[in-house]
């Protein structure tokens, strides 16, 4: 922006004509720079809220603030600046010639000739050069057609935003945006504040658009694991025609995503704070990954079996897995990051078996399953505080100690209940022995716990 109004260099837009559109091959940021500048709209405005259906989050709202006080600092308003060119004793000397520059100035710009595939090549060419794209991003693009790719960015913005699934039929369409409402109410609802001062969290951490995409990438590429590829890749799924490969992706992340949290019969129930995030406060996505990799897995090869197994010795699981918070970080750390999900999916599974099997869970054996030759550099490592002051770390890690040690117990498997989150009303006496509604015969559990282990 103040390139533009001081008449600096500014690189030229890059754009290339298809029959029916004009596609910005480089330039973009510039162009919605100055768009949001003109409209006053940061990602919070009338045109945003429109965009995305009014579902902008907290985070949004601040960062467009913050944006828009920083623009004012140093710019000014674009009605301030276009009222200078109107009325120019009212202004000083900078903000005049500002306007009297943006009011002569155009961007300059340049055409690729040619079709689809050498905008495409161009675009890539162009992109992956100096600044380069994004990981997330350039995988996004590169795996635009396939379905986890079109369902991760549908799930990201709760069906909103841009429709990346409009080539299909209208009641395709309807169905993925059905869909995708659901899954991300399930995983990213509420959305997270920090320090945390509530248990009801989020299950997949914050929605900022990178950090989320990358980890919806994963989860609805792991949410579709089969017998024969358990541990499946972007790489692996056809390119989506007509919208049905995209559906059923989505299906199968509600499915997964309904045993992981949600009132639904077979929900676990898992408790946000005690598995997917750390003891100071932070959102582990390769632990909600892992987890859901594993539900996927047990589904795909239908060993139910396995939540019947864990729900019997939940209460020691969740203990185990308290206790292992302050290492877990490191532990995550130490493997290489192609491999965590996998590595940390099997590990819990062990961790399920260990205590079937009535042996005890311990650090050490933890450490040996997850990266064993790590064992001294882990259990020496400290974090040494200098400063007085309470960071937001430290206060989300108080708060989390202190709620946690008296939070809500499903009395059937002991274990952690966040009833925000996920949760069922069991009767004492049951209905079929005359058992009423009352409150002294009713208690909250987890909904897997009420039919899944009681039925």
């Amino acid at each position: 922006m103040k390139s533009y109004l001081d008449l600096e260099l500014i690189p030229s837009v890059i754009l290339w004509r298809s029959p029916a559109h004009v596609f910005v091959i480089d330039g973009g940021h510039r162009l919605s720079a100055l768009r949001a500048w003109i409209e006053d709209d940061y990602g919070d405005g009338s045109i945003s809220r429109k965009y995305y259906g009014n579902e902008i989050s907290d985070d949004q709202k601040r960062i467009a603030d913050r944006v828009r006080r920083l623009v004012e600092k140093e710019i000014g308003r674009y009605s301030q600046i276009k009222d200078a060119l109107v009325n120019p004793e009212s202004y000083d000397e900078a903000s005049v010639q500002r306007a009297r520059n943006m009011a002569t100035r155009s961007l300059s710009l340049q055409w690729v000739v040619g079709d689809a595939e050498k905008a495409e090549s161009s675009f890539f060419k162009i992109n992956t050069q100096g600044t380069p794209l994004d990981r997330t991003e350039e995988l996004l693009l590169k795996n635009r057609k396939r379905p986890v790719a079109i369902a991760a960015r549908s799930i990201l913005r709760a069906g909103t935003g841009n429709k990346y699934w409009s080539r299909f039929d209208e009641a395709s369409s309807e169905e993925i945006v059905s869909h995708s409402r659901k899954i991300h109410e399930l995983i990213f609802k509420p959305y997270l504040k920090q320090p945390i001062k509530t248990l009801h969290l989020p299950l997949g951490g914050g929605a900022s658009p990178l950090l989320a995409l990358d980890l919806l990438i994963k989860f609805t590429t792991l949410c579709n694991a089969s017998q024969t590829n358990p541990y499946p890749k972007i790489e692996s799924f056809a390119v989506d025609i007509d919208g049905e490969s995209t559906k059923a992706t989505l299906k199968n992340c509600f499915k997964v995503a309904s045993w992981l949290t949600g009132n639904d019969a077979s929900s676990l129930g898992l408790h946000p704070a005690v598995y997917f995030y750390t003891d100071q406060g932070r959102h582990s996505a390769d632990m909600f990954l892992a987890f859901t990799s594993l539900v996927a897995r047990k589904l795909a090869f239908n060993q139910k079996v396995f939540f019947k197994d864990f729900t019997d010795h939940r209460k020691k699981i969740e203990d185990f897995l308290i206790q292992l918070k302050p290492m877990l970080a490191l532990l995550i750390n130490s493997v290489t990051s192609s491999r965590r999900v996998q590595k940390l999916s099997e590990f819990v599974e062990a961790v399920v078996e260990q205590a079937k099997s009535g042996h005890d869970l311990e650090i050490n054996w933890a450490i040996d399953q997850i990266s064993p030759n790590s064992r001294a550099k882990i259990l020496t490592a400290s974090e040494e505080i200098t400063t007085s002051t309470f960071t937001k770390d430290t206060k989300s890690a108080i708060y989390l100690r202190d709620s946690l040690s008296a939070a809500i117990k499903c009395p059937i498997c002991g274990g952690f209940l966040e009833p925000a989150n996920s949760a069922s009303y069991d009767h004492e006496k049951p209905v079929r022995e005359g058992g009423l509604g009352s409150i002294d015969n009713g208690k909250l559990t987890h909904p897997y716990c009420n039919t899944g282990i009681k039925c």
